[in-house]
């Protein structure tokens, strides 16, 4: 117990660290805020303009729910978890290159496990905050209808969503330490789990080939999921098997970043370019 205690302490550590960093460039982090609000506006403008209007009778016979700034907005918030993976967490690891203080962290008494819980923490907490402004603001300008008592069920598919993604972000941090440059796989990575993922669109619009793409991606059966209880959306799955498929994606992902983040780390520092920029 002690011990566990022990790893808490320093997983929190991280996560003060990475906020005295950011806190540190004042204006760039309140533009990290308010860019996200910015970047939803072109998808809700866009499916207006699109559909005529607020409400389509397309989308409500496709999902069940018409209202597409609703449908749209949730499933653009949710999905910004997938930038926490992709670049919050992914590039944990460069930026403690670029400072000069990789070995010194991974140097410390505690295993590489607790040092990825913090990165893993530390984003989720950034992306929450992002996420709850996001919703403020588009709630001011379009006011957003969706079915308060289905909050609970969607966060909580919404966290298992996001312990799925860790997987992900912990295999990219991983990539970062063999090849330094690992933008390029994380925006190809980003890229193509934003095409097959039901984010401003239902999964039956996708070509066939797309769809069975999307089914191993955790965040089709997140935001699925999710604005099922919020909009009443209808699945090709039931929430069971959904919830199934999300808990074993969740244990692939974790197993799959851990397994590659341990062999890249005995990798670079068998050859000694752990720190290299």
């Amino acid at each position: 117990m002690k011990k566990f205690l022990h790893y808490l302490r320093a997983i929190n550590a991280e996560n003060v660290k990475e906020w005295k960093i950011e806190m540190s460039y004042r204006f760039d982090f309140i533009r990290g805020f308010i860019e996200p609000v910015v970047y939803i506006l072109p998808y809700v403008f866009y499916g207006i303009a699109i559909v005529g209007g607020r409400f389509s009778q397309t989308l409500y016979d496709l999902t069940g729910s018409g209202d597409i700034i609703t449908y749209t907005v949730i499933g653009w918030v949710v999905m910004g978890f997938l930038n926490t993976a992709c670049w919050a967490m992914g590039f944990a690891l460069r930026k403690e290159q670029w400072f000069g203080t990789l070995e010194t962290v991974f140097a410390a008494p505690v295993p590489r496990w607790v040092y990825i819980g913090g990165m893993a923490f530390h984003s989720t907490l950034h992306q929450g905050a992002m996420i709850l402004i996001q919703i403020m603001a588009v709630h001011l300008i379009f006011r957003l209808f969706f079915k308060t008592s289905g909050l609970l069920p969607a966060l909580f598919f919404i966290g298992l969503m996001v312990i799925a993604l860790y997987g992900l972000g912990i295999f990219v941090a991983s990539l970062a330490l063999i090849f330094k440059q690992g933008w390029m796989i994380a925006e190809i990575l980003h890229s193509l789990v934003s095409i097959a993922t039901p984010i401003a669109y239902p999964l039956a619009v996708l070509p066939t080939f797309l769809q069975k793409v999307a089914k191993i991606f955790p965040t089709t059966y997140g935001i699925t999921l999710a604005r099922h209880f919020l909009l009443g959306e209808r699945t090709i799955w039931g929430v069971a098997e959904g919830t199934f498929r999300l808990i074993l994606l969740g244990f692939c992902w974790i197993l799959f970043g851990l397994i590659v983040f341990n062999m890249i780390d005995r990798k670079v520092r068998r050859e000694g370019t752990l720190a290299y920029y």
